[in-house]
């Protein structure tokens, strides 16, 4: 990771390491110390722990393996994937209530998410964070590394990290938190209400009452005002604070209620690790040169953006639901495709003229997946190929046999053809004349995707989120999620995004579940049932 460390900045020093901690244990209760209140417990004793919150400043100077590096950097992108799938892409970074408890316990299993201990494992603590900074440094950086190359690889790594870390900010206790802004290098202070305003005819609760972002909302209860304010210069403030009326701003200095500063500190994280993202540019060139994780990078760069959270399907048979045969192909391709591969063959049927290669190469394989029979691919093919006026049968089985019996592991190196994943097929190149290929949410204009959807009859709400997503995020996975479940009622696509094969066959299982609801439902209300 050395190859991304970055020069530390004047400001925001890295908190010491968890091993300076100095606490009192034993056997039993624990007591760290006393108090006029009485005992002090090992939660208040820890209260202001940062939980190892941190801007990343320097590389984290431990060494590890090749396999936990790489297990390290996946977990971590698996959480920012976690993230960049549940926020959506209008939704504001200064609060995470809503996506806490979604990704908590993947926090948790990814080792991610350090809690305060409680009176059972507070002589564990030290090594637990130890561990935790160990782990969460070296996922950082190693992404920091993979996202560094490209313009929106570093504001989809950035957008992420931000949201990582106002999630874990929010988690600090308010001691913690005021030790955090310390340590920051935010030139601010607390307001001491004692003392009243720098301005004589401004007074404590006037500013409070003038600041809407002082207000507390919490369910159920009507709003508090926020008392805890601080004094900083006003160039500090994040703009769109000042410009939404949410601070107050006397004489150069803005009087900056607690939960703005939040999103002030956020916006520091962001600053920070943007400049140090262009540092670890220049050092990538020999961490790609390193024969241990040069390869991994590569694929991080060229994948990484793409991968979703979505489990990984289950391929069995009996899960499938139903498989694709000749005689069902028309209904299925209707229901159960997804949109990459429906294009193909209608697209195919339209102009009446074959799919050239890349297309050729994406649809094959994906129709063995669903079920097809090497000789219902030879007859699918046949057919289709030869509605083109210069293909006849002789053509065909000159040109196109060897390619199907290839797919099936028949013919060259006897393994089959595996089908692509989404993050493959969106990284097609673009078509050219002539060419059908790739993710459709990439490859069309606007204009041309509504005519489509207007054409498969997907809904106009649908289709509105679907637009969204595509031009403000380019999320195009997740706009194929919206596509599922516009023909999917009550189904949330959770299992959906990772390949177009997952795609078919969550959908094959979610009708097989319909047609026996309504079987069962028939059933019930039968003469016979009501009779019994």
């Amino acid at each position: 990771c050395d190859s991304c460390a970055d020069p530390p900045p004047p400001c925001a020093p890295d908190p010491p390491r968890p091993g300076a901690m100095k606490r009192v244990g034993g056997a039993g209760p624990i007591l760290v110390g006393k108090a006029s209140s009485g005992v002090v417990t090992a939660s208040t004793a820890f209260a202001a722990d940062d939980l190892g919150v941190t801007f990343y400043n320097s590389a984290p100077d431990v060494e590890v393996s090749v396999r936990e590096f790489e297990e390290f950097a996946r977990d971590r992108l698996r959480i920012l994937h976690m993230f960049d799938r549940l926020i959506t892409y209008d939704q504001k970074s200064d609060t995470m209530d809503s996506v806490r408890p979604k990704v908590k316990k993947e926090l948790t299993t990814s080792g991610l998410m350090l809690e305060y201990p409680s009176g059972l494992d507070a002589d564990s603590f030290d090594q637990r964070k130890a561990d935790y900074a160990r782990r969460d440094s070296v996922s950082h950086f190693a992404l920091r590394l993979a996202f560094c190359k490209t313009r929106d690889a570093r504001q989809w790594f950035l957008t992420q990290e931000q949201r990582l870390f106002v999630l874990r900010f929010e988690s600090l206790k308010p001691e913690a938190q005021e030790a955090f802004i310390a340590r920051s290098g935010l030139k601010c202070k607390k307001f001491d209400m004692t003392k009243g305003s720098v301005d004589p005819n401004i007074n404590f609760h006037e500013i409070q009452r003038a600041t809407p972002a002082a207000r507390i909302f919490r369910e159920g209860k009507p709003p508090e005002w926020d008392n805890n304010f601080y004094l900083m210069p006003f160039y500090e403030v994040d703009p769109k604070l000042i410009g939404a009326r949410k601070v107050v701003v006397q004489n150069g200095m803005a009087y900056v209620p607690s939960l703005a500063l939040k999103s002030i500190l956020a916006k520091k994280f962001r600053e920070n690790l943007a400049a140090t993202l262009e540092v670890a540019f220049q050092g990538l060139p020999t961490a790609l040169a390193d024969p241990r994780i040069g390869g991994f990078i590569r694929d991080l760069q060229d994948y990484g953006m793409h991968l979703l959270i979505a489990p990984k399907a289950n391929t069995t048979s009996e899960d499938i639901g139903e498989t694709l045969t000749l005689e069902n192909f028309e209904e299925l391709m209707v229901r159960s495709f997804p949109p990459c591969m429906r294009r193909l063959v209608e697209q195919q049927r339209e102009m009446k003229k074959h799919l050239k290669h890349a297309g050729r190469l994406q649809l094959r394989p994906f129709l063995k997946d669903c079920g097809f029979a090497i000789e219902d691919s030879f007859k699918w093919w046949k057919q289709e190929l030869c509605r083109d006026p210069t293909i006849d049968t002789a053509s065909y089985e000159k040109n196109y046999t060897y390619d199907v019996e290839h797919t099936y592991g028949k013919k060259g190196h006897l393994q089959g053809q595996n089908a692509f994943g989404c993050a493959k097929i969106i990284g097609f190149p673009a078509e050219s004349a002539g060419q059908v290929h790739g993710c459709p949410f990439k490859c069309c204009d606007m204009p041309a995707l509504k005519q489509q959807m207007h054409k498969w009859k997907v809904p106009e709400r649908n289709m509105l989120e679907m637009e969204k997503l595509v031009v403000q995020g380019n999320h195009y996975q997740l706009a194929c999620i919206e596509y599922f479940k516009a023909g999917h009622e009550e189904n949330e696509g959770s299992r959906v995004g990772n390949s177009p094969a997952d795609f078919f066959k969550d959908s094959c299982v979610f009708h097989e579940k319909k047609k026996e609801k309504q079987a069962g439902v028939a059933t019930s209300g039968s003469p016979a049932k009501a009779a019994e």
